[in-house]
């Protein structure tokens, strides 16, 4: 570990590149087996920290992603999170779609798209009608959003992640298509969504699960980046109108703000190294200790009270706060620092804490952060997509390239009639 004073903290680029192409080489490290059913998240951490870092992949790895994920499509609507929850033949219906792998999908086909035709056609093969019915049966009637259907029921708890993917994924294929064109799909309910997250915010000001549980740091990222992509989505709002789902969504905002100043605190080595994990906190620091003025070399952000310092949640503070425009409730070097030089790791990536080995969760929210904060020849951040902006701009022109895509499809089948039109895509997909 480096001194602030003899030497400034530096992204190892090098390591970290090589440490996400290890992790290419198969999608899923053999650490990380047991977590099969989640490996679209994997790819996703790991097609996006390339990104990241400016390495682009091959033709043939891109195809290869491409093709990979449209084979984890679900016929009803969603993608499964891995080959073995994707079921295919007589018990296609049976297979598990759930909302978090539907995201990771969506956004791995914007993210392997290079050239400009690519990103329009990037999400060619993607039922988008089918999608977004099915995510429409995900909300419940209190606004909320379960992760999986079973039996054609929302299940999975009213977790706020799963509201955070409702409200992207709506903005990655939903787009400006107006009622009573065949393309059209039913919305969610984007106004029970706005009041079923201001009914969660907690007595301390943090959002939970529900008003009665403890708050999150990663919870109040969720809400605060779906009431964002609510309002990024609304093309017809006026200027005046701007955040305004930001503004309705959260009940108290002074006391989120609070919340969110409460999370960090000086990260103090030797205290660090003696901590019983078990003990209160002591490195909590009261926010008048904090000072915005320097002297700090090293501040850590946590998630919850009397938690230790965490890699993650320096992204879900400091992402929240820069979609709040608050970026000036934290000193942005001193935050970087403790990424820098007490969690990233000497083989690449970031551990969870001082210490600890990289992984992939940990090392993919480290990396984001310092792109988010400006540093270390890294693509810049966007806070609600949670990858490069230039990712989050790819996957636009994939929705507007789909949305046109079927607008002349519907134009052709009113030239042609519709069996000619069929016959017509038979011989286009026989050339192909």
């Amino acid at each position: 570990m480096s001194s602030p004073d003899t030497e400034e903290p530096k992204l190892d680029k090098a390591r970290h590149i090589k440490y996400w192409q290890r992790c290419h080489n198969t999608f899923l490290p053999s650490a990380y087996t047991s977590n099969d059913s989640t490996r679209l998240t994997f790819a996703f951490f790991i097609i996006s920290a390339l990104d990241l870092l400016s390495v682009p992949l091959t033709a043939q790895d891109r195809a290869a992603a491409r093709a990979w994920v449209l084979s984890l499509q679900h016929p009803d609507g969603g993608f499964c999170g891995s080959p073995t929850h994707s079921i295919t033949g007589e018990n296609a219906s049976k297979g598990s779609a759930n909302i978090a792998a539907t995201f990771f999908a969506l956004i791995i086909l914007g993210l392997v798209a290079e050239s400009e035709e690519e990103q329009r056609s990037a999400f060619t093969g993607v039922d988008r009608k089918a999608l977004l019915l099915w995510l429409k049966k995900l909300q419940r009637s209190d606004g909320s959003f379960g992760q999986v259907l079973w039996e054609g029921e929302p299940t999975g708890g009213r977790d706020m992640r799963h509201s955070y993917l409702a409200s992207i994924i709506r903005f990655m294929l939903r787009g400006s298509v107006p009622e009573g064109d065949e393309n059209w799909v039913e919305d969610i309910d984007t106004e029970g969504m706005i009041e079923y997250i201001r009914s969660v915010q907690t007595y301390d000001g943090g959002i939970a699960e529900s008003s009665t549980e403890e708050s999150h740091g990663g919870y109040a990222y969720c809400a605060i980046a779906a009431l964002s992509l609510l309002d990024r989505h609304s093309e017809t709002f006026t200027p005046e109108e701007t955040k305004r789902a930001l503004d309705r969504g959260i009940a108290d905002r002074q006391s989120l703000l609070r919340f969110f100043a409460s999370r960090h605190f000086p990260y103090l080595a030797k205290e660090e190294e003696t901590r019983d994990e078990t003990a209160v906190n002591h490195l909590q620091a009261r926010l008048g200790e904090l000072s915005l003025d320097g002297g700090l070399p090293y501040v850590g952000f946590n998630g919850r009270w009397n938690k230790k310092a965490d890699t993650c949640y320096t992204w879900w503070a400091c992402g929240s706060l820069r979609l709040l425009d608050c970026d000036r409730f934290y000193d942005s070097e001193p935050s970087c620092n403790y990424l820098l030089d007490i969690t990233q790791h000497r083989i690449g990536g970031f551990g969870k804490s001082v210490g600890d080995p990289p992984d992939i969760y940990h090392s993919y929210l480290g990396l984001t952060t310092v792109a988010l904060l400006g540093g270390s020849e890294l693509k810049e951040a966007d806070a609600g997509f949670c990858c490069s902006k230039e990712g989050a701009r790819k996957i636009e022109v994939a929705r507007d390239g789909l949305l046109e895509s079927l607008k002349r499809q519907s134009e052709q089948r009113g030239r042609w009639g519709a069996d000619e039109f069929w016959g017509k895509a038979a011989e286009v997909v026989k050339v192909k």
